[in-house]
């Protein structure tokens, strides 16, 4: 196991496996007595110490822990555990597949390289509404992509014909054909990270907002662009090695019907965007300007967790990095496949240097002023 330093918690890294694991300040008090080889009745009697509870309950907790590290083949004489990689994504094999009769066929143009889609699934009809604004049907293609359904549950993603993986998950589908985009418009570059959420940048410096769909992420980002700051990325934000830098990704906001009123107020042209569907309801896509796809690598310098709480007081506090990285692994991020030590050290690395904050807001303005202190 490799232990990663972090100012909180406790980050383990699996070499056989190729398995992260983050585990609370408690887990962490109980690793560090078995590593000094102390007796277990010393970490109940830490944790007992420590946060002021009965001693019966710290025993207790102890041992939960033990037993769920046991489980997961974290501690010698435990169970062992499946290698590391989406259970979802098959090997790259089987039979021949054709895209069917009812395939949708489009070209786009992203920073110069024209790409032509082939996909065949109405439950990615998201996919061409996020690009709609890009398309260039007249485009000679540079790049082949398709997506095509196999069956009931399974999709083959492939690139120039090439197969690149199977998978039932659509989540996985959909990060798996971003991911063949963003190789393409930026061949040169290699990738530390895709994170989840959306990106502003101001004065050269880059501020991801990171959180789960419906958290108001895109709507916080629609404000912030109202106040002139700079869009570079929303539902995927790519981190290149080996510095942290923010890869433009300007795909549309996605506003749903909850803030569409708030953000249509200074953008009405959110009114006139088609709707599409998109998690069982129906949103709208507010283009980003024609320049966003422009811009340069900026530095990432700050990671903002945003929550929006109707009627709730505006609040932002600053959180440690390993409570950053824990809410980075509940949510959508990839760090590499299969995953590397040297790519979530280096990871790490960068988060210990980024100030993080966990932002709540009731008010879109409030949520934009307290991200222009963050950045003042």
């Amino acid at each position: 196991m490799r232990r990663f330093p972090t100012d909180g918690g406790l980050l383990l890294f699996e070499r056989r496996t190729r398995r992260l694991f983050a585990y609370n300040e408690t887990a962490r008090v109980v690793w560090d007595l078995l590593a000094a080889e102390r007796p277990i009745s010393d970490a109940a009697a830490e944790i007992s110490h420590r946060w002021g509870v009965a001693p019966s309950r710290a025993r207790a907790d102890v041992q939960a822990i033990l037993s769920q590290w046991r489980a997961q083949g974290v501690l010698a004489g435990g169970r062992s555990s499946p290698a590391a990689g989406p259970a979802t994504v098959k090997p790259l094999a089987g039979r021949r597949v054709r895209p069917s009769r009812t395939a949708e066929r489009w070209i786009c143009t992203f920073r110069g390289v024209a790409i032509a889609f082939t996909v065949d699934s109405d439950k990615l009809a998201a996919a061409r509404a996020m690009l709609a604004h890009l398309e260039t049907p007249a485009a000679k293609p540079q790049v082949q992509i398709s997506v095509i359904a196999n069956g009931v549950d399974e999709f083959v993603l492939r690139r120039d014909g090439r197969e690149l993986a199977r998978t039932g998950d659509l989540a996985l589908v959909m990060g798996g054909l971003w991911q063949m985009v963003l190789e393409s418009v930026y061949p040169e570059t290699r990738w530390l990270a895709l994170m989840h959420g959306a990106a502003m940048a101001r004065d050269g410096n880059g501020i991801a907002l990171s959180a789960p769909s419906g958290s108001g992420k895109s709507t916080l980002a629609a404000g912030l662009l109202r106040a002139k700051f700079d869009f570079l990325a929303d539902d995927l934000v790519p981190i290149s090695e080996p510095d942290g830098m923010i890869v433009p990704w300007p795909l549309p906001l996605s506003i749903k019907p909850g803030s569409a009123s708030i953000v249509g107020r200074f953008f009405p042209q959110l009114a006139m965007a088609p709707p599409y569907h998109t998690k069982g309801m129906q949103a709208r896509l507010l283009a980003p300007p024609a320049s966003a796809w422009e811009l340069h690598p900026v530095p990432l310098k700050w990671l903002v967790f945003p929550r929006f709480v109707e009627g709730g007081k505006p609040d932002c506090r600053r959180i440690s990095a390993f409570e950053a990285i824990e809410r980075l692994l509940l949510d959508r991020i990839w760090l590499g496949c299969p995953l590397h030590e040297a790519n979530v050290a280096a990871f790490v690395d960068i988060l210990n240097a980024t100030p993080a904050f966990a932002l709540s807001f009731g008010a879109l303005d409030d949520g934009v002023r307290m991200v222009k202190d963050i950045v003042a």
